[in-house]
Formats: C-alpha cells, structure tokens, sequence
C-alpha cells in the first residue's frame, strides 16, 4: 500500500435503489451505458477509475483541472443520453470532486479522507450536478472560465471544522456544452454562466444546501434503510448502522445522539421505537444545556449553510412537534411522548413558520456558531437526539 496526493471524483445516482425497484432491468441497461459514457470521458481527462461499487464510481486524478473538465463533460455527455430516455427512467450522477490524501490499496481501490470528503460533496450535490471543495475550487478558479457559486459549510466525517462548498448546477453543465459547441477554441475551457441569471437558478443555488434535500451517502443507504422498520433488532445492531454516536446520561435518562444522513419523521420515530426510547423531551434548562453539550462532544451533528447570504447552524433534531391545523406559528407544541410543554428555548422570533407548516423542532441558530436554542423546521434533518428513560433502559435489547 501507498499513500498520495491527489484529485478525487466521487460520483453515484441520485434515487438508484428506487430506480431498480422500480424497473430493474431498464435501470441497470441504461447504467451501463451512462457508465460506457463515464468511464470513456474519465480516460480521455487522464483520469483513473479507482472503486466501484453498483452504480457508485471513485475516480482520481493528477489534475484538479483535468477532474472538473471531467465531470462538467461527463454530466453534459449524460444530459445529452438521458434526452431520449423516458423521463422516470431516467438516472442522474451527484459528483463531488476533492483533493486529499489517500492510500492506495493492492487492488487499486482508494481510501482515506480525502475520499471521504468527495463523497460528501457528491451527496449534497443535485442530481446532475457537481459540488467541489476549496482546494479544487482555489486549483480552478483562475485556470478555467467559471464562476462556482458558493453553497455554504458542512461538516464532514473526522473533520473538527467544516469544508467551504461550490456548486454548478445542471443548468450551467448545459451552458457549458452549447458553449463547447459553439467555439473549438474552448474545447479544453468550456464557459458556463457567469452569474444567476434565473430565479431558477437561484432556487438551486437554495435548495443544494438544504439538508431536507441532502441523501444519504451509498455506504451509508448500505448499512441503514430509512424506509424499513429497525423494530425487533437489538440496540447494538441498530447502532452499528450509523458513523457517528454520542451517549450521555442525566438523571433518570440516557441520551443518545445520532447522525442519520438524513431521514424522515416517520423513519426518525421508528428509529426511536426500536431504541426502547422517543425523540428527546427536555423540560428544563438544565436538561438543555445538558444535551446541547452533547452534541457538540464530536464533530458532524452540526452542519453551517447558507441562507440568504449569511450563515445558519443547523443541528440535531428534538422531539418537539405542533398540532396539525394548530394555529400557527406558536400554538399546539408538544412533546412527541405527550409531556407538557414546561420549557422552551425557542430562538429570538421563533418559532416563525417561515417556511410554512413548520411542524417539527431542531437545535439551530443564526451565524456559524451552535448555540442552546430551537427553531421550527418542516422536514427532518441530519440528526437526531434519543432519549432512553430508566424505566426503559432495563427493558432494552442489549
């Protein structure tokens, strides 16, 4: 085994397994055509694939630039194929582009951090789209004609501090193929727009960072199934499927802390069920400061975006959830095991409903650093707080 430098692409289908549940054998014909397409390209820029794994593709590169020029023709070359392709057949690549240090198995495989963080990058990208990290932006800036657009910060798996975020969007890949039509010159420096030209695109630019949008990484849909139930399974089982735990005890409770990668409520409830436990009840600032504290005892529970130009700490979600039809913002909070709402630390103006029926409640504070206070939110997101009470405590599968 080696270790080097390089220039990391990490790229996997946006919905694969609901793809092959859905028509198996038109999914796995029209991968191996996207993947013809990909892996022609990838050669072509120098570039060489590392792992595979189902519709999954790591590949590195001795230049940043040679992996950006990759991706951009790899999703123009993919848009192109999917245009005679029925609409709900049709798959589209995340690619996340990274450089980092990696160790090179006898196999050929990739591993390490810097893979790690591609990875990432490619799940919060848009389905066909392409999200890099700084160190390949500050490689690309100068050298290409492009105008990334920063999304935010994110947290990534054994990083302390979270990784700057650019995007371009489908919309610009496409840009970037008429361009590449129109002008031989820039065949090796394809243009794309140069700003926000679109309420659309701005709405992209929104939605990239929104961690209700964010997917799960393929290693981790692997391991943990939002859709199916963990009733029945032993703590250790249920846990084994997750990257990041924090466990912490106060009085009659133990608290775990868990990062999902996204899920829904209704996975986030089963979740806590199979756990012998409920979604966090806190009634007291005690208990607050207590499970926020715990929270931040490992890096990756929260995660920094961009909103509206300025940045916003989105951290694990609690079991707070309002009445539907409740008169809104503030009326028919509860706690989802039916205690009373004895306690609150709502953040200044909130809950607001800015989003409309915001019926759930998170840790998350304005500016880029966590704070001990709540806001409502719609969907769930990237954590969750568990809490095991003793009573339950003896009754769990161990």
């Amino acid at each position: 085994m080696g270790r080097r430098l390089t220039t990391i692409l990490a790229a996997d289908i946006a919905q694969y397994s609901q793809h092959v549940e859905n028509d198996e054998f038109a999914t796995l014909s029209h991968l191996e055509k996207l993947r013809e397409i990909m892996d022609a390209i990838i050669r072509r820029h120098e570039g060489t694939i590392a792992n595979t794994a189902g519709d999954s593709v790591i590949a590195v590169f001795d230049s940043a630039v040679e992996a950006v020029l990759a991706a951009i023709d790899i999703q123009a070359a993919h848009k192109t194929y999917n245009e005679s392709v029925p609409s709900p057949q049709r798959l589209k690549y995340r690619i996340g582009i990274n450089i980092g240090d990696v160790t090179v198995q006898p196999n050929g495989d990739v591993l390490g951090g810097g893979v790690n963080i591609a990875a990432r990058l490619e799940s919060i990208a848009q389905p066909g789209g392409i999200c890099l990290s700084e160190s390949v932006f500050e490689q690309v800036d100068r050298k290409l004609p492009t105008d990334l657009k920063k999304i935010g910060e994110h947290y990534v798996k054994n990083l302390a501090k979270p990784i700057s975020v650019y995007a371009i969007s489908d919309t610009d890949e496409g840009l970037i193929a008429r361009s590449k039509r129109k002008s031989a010159a820039l065949v090796r420096k394809p243009a794309f727009l140069a700003g926000l030209a679109t309420l659309t695109v701005a709405a992209f630019g929104a939605s990239v960072f929104l961690l209700a949008q964010q997917r799960t990484p393929e290693w981790a849909q692997r391991a943990y199934k939002r859709d199916e139930s963990v009733q029945g399974k032993s703590e250790k089982d249920i846990l084994s499927n997750f990257d990041l735990v924090t466990e912490g005890r106060l009085g009659h409770s133990r608290y775990l802390v868990i990062r999902t990668w996204g899920a829904s409520m209704a996975a986030l409830l089963d979740l806590a069920a199979g756990l012998k436990g409920h979604l966090a009840t806190i009634t007291s600032r005690e208990e607050n400061e207590f499970v926020y504290k715990l929270t931040l005892e490992k890096p990756g529970y929260w995660v920094v975006q961009d909103v509206g130009g300025a940045p916003q700490s989105s951290g694990p979600m609690i079991g707070l959830m309002q009445d539907a039809g409740a008169e809104e913002p503030a009326g028919g909070w509860h706690w989802v095991n039916g205690e009373p709402l004895s306690y609150t630390a709502w953040a200044r103006y909130q809950p607001g409903n800015s989003g409309g029926h915001q019926n759930y409640a998170q840790f998350r504070a304005d500016g880029a650093e966590p704070k001990p206070i709540w806001d409502d939110i719609d969907p769930a997101q990237d954590a969750v707080i568990i809490e095991i009470e003793q009573s339950e405590v003896g009754q769990r599968t161990p």
